[in-house]
């Protein structure tokens, strides 16, 4: 199934790589971690200072040994799942500092916050993986905080994981987790986000944990971004040039490290606003951006991971609804293959919100209702019935529609459906009191994947030990 919503001319691709190549080779990527220079030294690059130079022979080698497609396995086999397929894998918000409550109040968010959004991850029927910092907890040391999100998530869930890659330690960490769960084996088991800086170049925590992970053969969400006319060229076209070159940079060192270590690609592009120079996002050059991405992760032949339910409102109104969905619609119908942030995001990245994640599950649940392909069998066209009942007939007590009644459609959780006069007489109309009902049942509900107590103990205590050393 090609569920491309854009098919772009293949030129306008080609002229995007070929300028990404001119940056490559004439201007260069900034790298500046020892080891990284190194690596690339030793394999016959250019460098000039922490700036390395890139030949069209050497993206083209790096390319070719990143794999399509690949299998991320969780701590419940039965929830793995592979990336690159038709199929879009979401996880939620990604790295947020604050929680904005109903009220509307943001306040710091807490641990305890951390192991919310797990317990609602677990049981939720729309995310297929959890974030690394679903949010980043203010309570608890910044220099061991990631011990603390890395042991909820492995407690609390038992779906795929991401790794902490905001440093080498962590990066490391993640990986000693990790061996702890699977034991060293050759299955993917996290995948990790490496962010570049704009313009064209990474900082050296991420350099560092991209090689970490790169070295163990887990995969990497590589992925550039830039403001529109700030940090990068206000121009779409030209944001995609210098973001798509810093990218392939970052995938050719994940390779040169380890060929065949599984990457998703991504770029993204958001609008600085002329008026206050803030950064804007959930625009409609987001969505392009997701759009043309995609394209170009089709050229590349490589997974493409999309933003999520993004907006700029601090508050369950049309106009979250509205950015929200159109992000979300755009990633879902141009193909990508993964994205993050997509349910619970408030404010530019700026907070979480509960009521938010348990809305934007509706979104995305309705989106993979959408995605999937009508069918077309015998029994689906039921000529036979269509025949028998002809112009003096109901379809209504058919089996046909009985057998399929509680599928065939999509039915939200929050979404209202009904009369005016009954619409009128209800005690939740508005959607923030409806999703906070749900969100109390679900966390009320929720069971802990089982785990056994050997290894609980284990992970708790190497969280401890690491904290307490």
């Amino acid at each position: 199934m090609n569920r491309a919503l854009f098919n772009f001319d293949r030129s306008r691709l080609d002229t995007i790589h070929k300028y990404s190549l001119e940056l490559l080779g004439e201007t260069g990527i900034k790298f500046p971690n020892k080891d990284a220079l190194d690596i690339f030294t030793q394999h016959g690059f250019k460098t000039d200072g922490e700036m390395v130079f890139f030949q069209e022979k050497d993206i083209e080698k790096a390319l070719e040994t990143v794999q399509a497609s690949f299998t991320l396995t969780a701590r419940d086999p039965k929830k793995s799942f592979v990336i690159g397929d038709d199929t879009f894998r979401m996880a939620p918000g990604y790295g947020p500092p604050f929680v904005i409550e109903r009220s509307g109040e943001m306040r710091p968010s807490i641990l305890e916050d951390t192991q919310k959004f797990c317990k609602l991850v677990q049981s939720s029927k729309a995310l297929d993986f959890n974030s690394s910092i679903v949010v980043q907890p203010n309570d608890v040391p910044a220099a061991t905080a990631h011990l603390d999100i890395l042991l909820a998530t492995m407690l609390l869930t038992d779906k795929p994981i991401m790794g902490s890659s905001s440093s080498k330690e962590c990066a490391q960490d993640s990986l000693e987790m990790a061996k702890m769960i699977w034991g060293k084996t050759d299955q993917y088991v996290m995948i990790s986000l490496v962010d570049s800086l704009s313009p064209l170049q990474y900082a050296e925590e991420m350099i560092e944990s991209l090689m970490v992970f790169a070295k163990a053969g887990q995969p990497l969400i590589i992925h550039s971004s830039c403001s529109l006319g700030s940090s990068g060229p206000i121009t779409i076209a030209g944001s995609l040039v210098i973001s798509n070159a810093t990218t392939l940079a970052g995938i050719c060192l994940s390779q040169l490290i380890n060929p065949g270590t599984p990457v998703v690609y991504g770029l993204g592009g958001s609008p600085t606003d002329m008026k206050t120079g803030g950064y804007i996002n959930a625009s409609p050059e987001d969505a392009k951006h997701t759009a043309i991405v995609t394209a170009l992760g089709r050229y590349y032949n490589i997974p493409v991971r999309s933003q999520g339910a993004l907006t700029e409102s601090f508050s369950l109104d049309y106009q979250a609804g509205m950015e929200s969905a159109m992000l979300m619609t755009t990633a879902s119908l141009s193909g990508a293959h993964v994205a993050l942030h997509t349910c619970g995001t408030y404010g530019g990245m700026i907070a979480m919100s509960f009521e938010k994640f348990i809305a934007d599950e509706d979104l995305c649940c309705a989106l993979k209702k959408l995605m999937k392909p009508v069918e077309f069998r015998e029994e689906d066209f039921s000529m036979d019935m269509i025949k028998r009942i002809g112009t003096s007939g109901s379809y209504l007590m058919e089996p046909h529609t009985a057998t399929r009644c509680r599928t065939e459609f999509f039915l939200p959780d929050l979404n209202i459906r009904t009369i005016h006069a009954k619409w009128l007489d209800l005690e939740t109309r508005e959607m923030d009191q409806r999703a906070a009902l749900v969100l109390e049942k679900r966390l009320a509900s929720y069971e802990k994947p089982d785990i056994d107590s050997s290894l609980e103990k284990g992970l708790t205590d190497y969280v401890a030990k690491r904290k307490n050393p």
